[in-house]
């Protein structure tokens, strides 16, 4: 009796356990909050992302890339823009190291040449 009692409660804490993390994930997809930038890099709008937090390189140098696959033949500002992004991402904390080379690689090729 004892035993069964036992397979029931935790039974019942596994399926409460399990009803939590479906509701998380439920509340997750279906109602995130437009404010938040996780909303606009999850529907892959980098510029929108950018307006909400300026701060995350991350977002300049996917933003900088989409451009760069977008507009194959940019004109100046396209590029200048680019360049800019790349830039703004190389300056930023989290991955300054590794968006800095970045930066170094692909300016030569978008400065602009009058």
């Amino acid at each position: 009796m004892k035993v069964k009692i036992t397979i029931l409660i935790l039974s019942i804490i596994y399926c409460a356990y399990l009803l939590v993390i479906w509701a998380a994930e439920h509340y997750k997809s279906i109602t995130l909050n437009p404010l938040n930038s996780e909303y606009y890099y999850d529907k892959d709008l980098m510029d929108k992302a950018i307006e909400v937090e300026p701060s995350k390189a991350l977002y300049h140098i996917l933003y900088a890339f989409d451009l760069l696959k977008q507009n194959q033949n940019s004109d100046d500002a396209t590029r200048a823009l680019i360049l800019t992004q790349l830039k703004k991402a190389a300056e930023l904390r989290p991955y300054s190291k590794k968006y800095r080379k970045i930066y170094k690689t692909y300016a030569p090729f978008l400065t602009i040449k009058e």
